[in-house]
């Protein structure tokens, strides 16, 4: 049975919901497709309907994940307009660690992203995945607070504080 374009939508929604909710708590490595279509109802076969592999599907948690955080340091740079720009910065880190802590997400990023990339084909990661230098260039360019060492080293220097 073919699903509608509302039960396609809504079935995306629940398999993005639930294999980051098994990244976070069993990892990529110890999560199976069997897994993550027994949570939300569907036939094994079904999963290929929305994602190629299960790499895949991790794929669209991270970059789910990199999009709410590029959000979060974008709302705190925003709303913090009025502060001098280390203080900015600094609470756009702060937000964007904040968020890290609440969501869990942090355990996924740094037990299985790694993973992850190398297992992707080259041409996805060419076309889809943009390393967090280059947001955080787009931040620092959007609200001109462009470092006198320049974006590099920001960035560097987010990742290690991160």
């Amino acid at each position: 049975m073919a699903f509608t374009d509302y039960e396609t939508e809504q079935l995306r929604k629940a398999l993005l919901k639930e294999t980051r909710r098994c990244a976070v708590t069993l990892g990529m490595k110890k999560t199976s497709v069997d897994q993550l279509t027994k949570a939300v109802g569907i036939a094994k076969g079904s999963f290929y309907k929305f994602y190629e592999s299960k790499e895949m599907a991790f794929f669209a948690v991270l970059e789910s994940i990199h999009s709410e955080l590029y959000g979060v340091a974008d709302q705190a740079l925003h709303r913090n307009g009025g502060l001098p720009t280390s203080e900015r910065a600094a609470e756009a880190v702060l937000a964007v660690c904040r968020r890290l802590s609440d969501t869990g997400d942090m355990v996924f990023i740094e037990h299985d992203a790694k993973l992850l990339l190398q297992r992707l084909p080259e041409g996805v990661k060419k076309e889809h995945y943009h390393d967090d230098e280059t947001h955080i260039r787009q931040l620092l360019e959007k609200y001109d607070l462009m470092p006198r060492r320049g974006a590099s080293l920001a960035a560097a220097t987010v990742r290690g504080l991160i």
